[in-house]
């Protein structure tokens, strides 16, 4: 059921007649004032579907030169080219190709962006294969609407696959991640570019950090002082999207955010509420982690304090205490279709911000020997730096607490 056709040799795009101008035309082709052609050259007649869709069907006797089409997959693409209209692009329909027929294409200019309306179930391997093929003819952009979109990647930059739902009604909606808006907005957005893919959810602004604190005793002068771990990191993108990045404790880490002067400041505050001196942060080097790395030390005797225990103590626990506060501009890497809010798209951080969320969450390092853990006899065992034999974990726990 194609939505375009000839009428009196002149192409004719049927949803982009008024509802009298429909009119007049079926009743023109029906009394042979006028003649409405198909594609193959067969006479056609103009009709609406039940959705109230307008659109060309071959008079009885053609073989059809499109394939069938349900009454929800003409109504989307007839949604789709109003909608190019009204953005003020050349909107055609059932366009052939290179080994391709694409639902719906937007011009202007020598730029092709083609939508498609996908109603019956694909596999990713075929939406690939599909899109390869527009890209290798030049198409500049590929969008898909489909309604069996379980399973496929919803924030593919390379593959715009967008949930599509019509109802009863004819009113038809797409999800932009967790967003349902209305295809004829969607179609808007992409062709205005404020609807965008992104890599990270930003906003330029200070994000906010949850910072916990927690006490700790010294294993060599059995004090206890504060140290504490930023929790959460959360930004709100210009979009909307509220994204909250959850941080274990790091070990062995080369920068850490409890490092940054806002965390650590918060966290000294909460230790001294706690009742207790804060710890200290500073590079140190010790045989367990073989590096150089960020460590916690105690502000009684110096002692560096074990980052396993640092993490122990706030991994899948509460914090004694818990505060939010604000830091520098910062990201979360969340790839995502972005809808342009009132302050508009997610932006694309900066190099520096980039580059300080690498510094400060980059991967932690694989173990050393020094930290492998070794079995033997079923006795779970500590390496020591230098030597083939181990200590057995409750021995080095009891140590590192003071208990040997």
């Amino acid at each position: 059921m194609p939505l375009s056709g000839l009428v009196d040799g002149e192409p004719v795009v049927s949803c982009l007649l008024t509802e009298e101008e429909w009119a007049q035309l079926k009743d023109d082709v029906r009394a042979k004032r006028r003649t409405a052609t198909m594609r193959c050259g067969w006479k056609g007649l103009a009709k609406t579907s039940k959705l109230g869709t307008q659109y060309f069907a071959h008079a009885p006797g053609g073989d059809s030169c499109s394939a069938g089409e349900s009454a929800q997959h003409l109504r989307a693409k007839a949604v789709i080219v109003e909608a190019i209209a009204r953005a003020g692009w050349t909107a055609q329909t059932e366009v052939p190709g290179d080994g391709w027929v694409a639902d719906v294409m937007a011009t202007r200019g020598d730029v092709r962006v083609v939508f498609e309306v996908q109603w019956s179930p694909q596999d990713l391997a075929e939406y690939r294969h599909r899109q390869h093929r527009y890209l290798d003819s030049g198409i500049a952009g590929i969008a898909w609407f489909a309604r069996h979109a379980d399973g496929l990647p919803r924030a593919d930059k390379q593959l715009p696959v967008f949930g599509l739902d019509i109802d009863d009604a004819g009113e038809a909606t797409v999800m932009v991640g967790v967003a349902s808006i209305p295809l004829a907005e969607a179609v808007d957005r992409l062709l205005t570019r404020r609807l965008q893919h992104r890599e990270y959810v930003a906003n330029g602004q200070p994000a906010l950090i949850v910072v916990g604190a927690g006490i700790m005793g010294c294993y060599r002068c059995h004090k206890e002082f504060g140290v504490w771990t930023a929790r959460q990191t959360i930004v709100e993108g210009r979009c909307g999207r509220r994204e909250i990045r959850d941080q274990r404790p790091r070990v062995f880490a080369q920068h850490r955010a409890e490092a940054l002067p806002e965390v650590r400041a918060a966290g000294e505050q909460m230790a001294q509420e706690l009742g207790v001196a804060p710890g200290r942060i500073f590079r140190r080097y010790t045989q367990t982690a073989g590096r150089h790395y960020m460590a916690f030390t105690c502000p009684h005797c110096n002692a560096t304090c074990g980052d396993m225990f640092v993490a122990e103590l706030f991994n899948g626990k509460n914090s004694a205490r818990n505060t939010q506060i604000h830091v520098p501009a910062t990201v979360v890497v969340r790839p995502h279709w972005c809808l342009a809010g009132d302050e508009g798209l997610c932006p694309i951080p900066p190099e520096a911000v980039l580059a300080e969320y690498a510094r400060l969450y980059a991967a932690d390092p694989e173990p050393t020997r020094a930290r492998q853990l070794a079995t033997e006899s079923g006795v779970s065992t500590i390496a020591s730096v230098g030597t083939v034999a181990g200590i057995p974990v409750h021995q080095a726990v009891a140590r590192m607490f003071g208990r040997h």
